[in-house]
């Protein structure tokens, strides 16, 4: 699991990279973001080189942003990145984690039964949540009501609730609270059911509606079992 979030977390520092600034500005970040997540590799026992694979991932990210015709097959070249990851994991040998002890000595009780990896790839998977996911969500958005996406751009509260939504829906179910996620889904039903009710000509908002809401809550959930 650590690989893995080595993966997303490179993957969430490279989202800040979809924007072309100055060349010096760029390298710049590039540096920061290999020197960032070869640490953290270092941090969870793995040796340097092991971080320079998740980093090449997040490099991936970036530049599949920047370019239109790149963002769908980068994003799942990415996500196929992300499995390997989470399979060869376990085949690689670590060292005794420097992080460990910082976090045994946090001391928070419920904490006791989780492990560092859990921690870690659940705190990265939360980031994920916000930036990343909310770029996976918007191109396939782009893909199948392109219109209406471009409406809903002029509507800010979408940015935010969309990742509020993803974020407590992830919480919810890692810890157990399946009532909540329950909620939750049911509240964005509720509340959606209007607009829905309302789609008149060929039904392409409700179609809008449904595809962000059950991608949105896929991404919420991929990685659940992993706890």
């Amino acid at each position: 699991m650590a690989l893995l979030a080595l993966v997303l977390l490179a993957i969430c520092l490279a989202e800040h990279l979809r924007h072309i600034d100055t060349i010096w500005v760029v390298v710049a970040e590039v540096l920061a973001i290999v020197g960032v997540v070869v640490l953290a590799a270092h941090g969870l026992g793995y040796g340097p080189g092991a971080g320079w694979l998740p980093a090449i991932v997040g490099l991936w990210w970036a530049s599949a942003r920047t370019l239109p015709s790149w963002r769908v097959p980068g994003m799942v070249v990415c996500g196929v990145a992300g499995a390997l990851a989470l399979i060869a994991s376990p085949l690689i040998e670590r060292e005794r984690p420097p992080l460990l002890d910082w976090y045994e000595d946090l001391g928070i009780p419920g904490l006791f039964d989780v492990g560092l990896d859990e921690f870690v790839l659940a705190i990265v998977t939360a980031v994920a949540l916000v930036g990343p996911a909310n770029a996976i969500v918007r191109e396939v958005l782009d893909r199948v009501a392109r219109g209406l996406l471009a409406e809903e751009r002029r509507l800010k509260g979408g940015r935010v609730i969309g990742p509020l939504e993803r974020v407590m829906v992830f919480a919810f179910a890692i810890g157990g609270n399946y009532g909540g996620v329950a909620a939750i889904l049911a509240a964005k039903g509720i509340l959606r059911f209007p607009e829905i009710s309302k789609d008149e000509g060929d039904g392409s908002r409700a179609e809008y509606v449904l595809v962000g809401s059950f991608v949105s809550w896929f991404l919420a959930l991929a990685l659940v079992p992993l706890f």
